[in-house]
């Protein structure tokens, strides 16, 4: 099978050594010492720039951007920069001189000093969705504007998710299988969430959680090659991360898949109407229910997607277990909580997500 392979020109590597060095090097040798299944090894021999100095001899790695959750720049870079924070402390381990960045002009830049990483973003103006939902909720009945944003909400991942992955067929496969598997073991996902439930937890048993974490990952391996082409993800479309300015839409905090299932999307905000719906009614009924059928069939119709079903099911109980959650959501009751576990383990014992048996998969 042939891998996708990174290559770094030896003049890029020039560069990059002569700052480094503080002057000209002369490489003597740029060699590939030959690819394994995670990435490609070139050796470097190189005469440094200080007179009569003595050769030196590095290796340079890089990984294949496929499999193994290899698939983007920042998982690469988190590899390397945990085996170069590793090297520093285990005993007889070969030294990692640094950690470095190809850029887009063709430089290598030095990663291997930083001790922390931070980001800084745009101040975002207007009034959560999240403020929306709690109005809907304690009113009961819809505002102007309410089904038409749903409708917008809708509108924004038709126009994100028609932005396709273009890559190899083997690329492709290892993407859609990268999303399905982080949807259960991503420490900010499925298992990553139930294991931040309190010791204490009461509303379900160890017993029923663990159940429905092996039911999902049975659930996963049946779908996972299910035929799709990834598309462009917010990966956390939650109220929360949803500013709205009269009807101009602004989302924050897009995260954990750059491409993938359509489905994870959709289903990160159509969770939320099924929830808020069960808090206020008992039963999927009332303005929620109204607002999911908006937000639903519009992207159907829109998108004319007939696979978004049949994967729906796994990105459903990764959110089941955050709506669910005793600390981040303490508003509610258990038996609340109970339904949305009942929800979502229902949902994972059909074919696929059908939205007209949400009545159904409550029960």
């Amino acid at each position: 099978m042939t891998r996708a392979r990174i290559k770094i020109p030896r003049e890029v590597v020039q560069k990059y050594l002569d700052e480094k060095e503080g002057g000209h090097v002369e490489i003597l040798e740029y060699a590939e010492l030959g690819s394994g299944w995670h990435g490609t090894g070139y050796k470097i021999k190189f005469k440094p720039a200080t007179k009569g100095a003595a050769a030196k001899e590095i290796v340079l790695r890089t990984l294949m951007p496929v499999d193994f959750s290899h698939d983007y720049l920042s998982d690469r870079a988190k590899v390397f920069l945990l085996q170069h924070e590793m090297a520093k402390d285990i005993p007889l381990h070969i030294d990692s001189f640094d950690v470095s960045g190809y850029t887009r002009d063709n430089r290598l830049v030095s990663l291997g000093d930083v001790s922390e990483f931070f980001q800084i973003v745009e101040v975002a103006h207007g009034t959560a969705h999240s403020a929306d939902f709690q109005r809907i909720k304690e009113s009961g009945k819809l505002a102007d504007g309410d089904i038409e944003k749903a409708r917008i909400l809708s509108d924004y991942l038709v126009d994100l998710h028609s932005k396709k992955y273009s890559g190899s067929v083997e690329e492709i496969r290892s993407i859609r299988r990268r999303h399905s598997r982080d949807a259960l073991g991503h420490g900010e996902m499925l298992v990553g969430v139930v294991d931040t439930y309190p010791d204490d937890f009461k509303f379900i048993s160890r017993r029923e959680l663990t159940d429905l974490i092996c039911k999902a990952a049975k659930f996963r391996e049946g779908v996972k090659d299910t035929p799709f082409l990834p598309c462009r993800m917010h990966g956390d479309f939650h109220p929360a991360n949803i500013m709205f300015k009269g009807k101009e839409l602004t989302v924050l905090d897009c995260s954990r898949e750059l491409f993938g299932d359509p489905a994870d999307d959709l289903t990160t905000m159509a969770i939320n109407y099924i929830w808020f719906a069960v808090m206020q009614k008992g039963a999927f009924e009332g303005p929620f229910a109204e607002m999911f059928d908006v937000f639903w069939k519009n992207y159907i119709k829109k998108t004319g997607d007939k696979t978004i079903t049949v994967t729906a099911g796994i990105y459903l109980a990764f959110r089941g277990v955050v709506v669910a959650h005793p600390v981040f959501y303490g508003a509610q009751s258990d038996d609340v909580r109970r339904t949305m576990i009942r929800f979502v383990s229902n949902v994972l014992a059909d074919d696929r997500f059908d939205p007209d048996r949400i009545k159904e998969y409550l029960r």
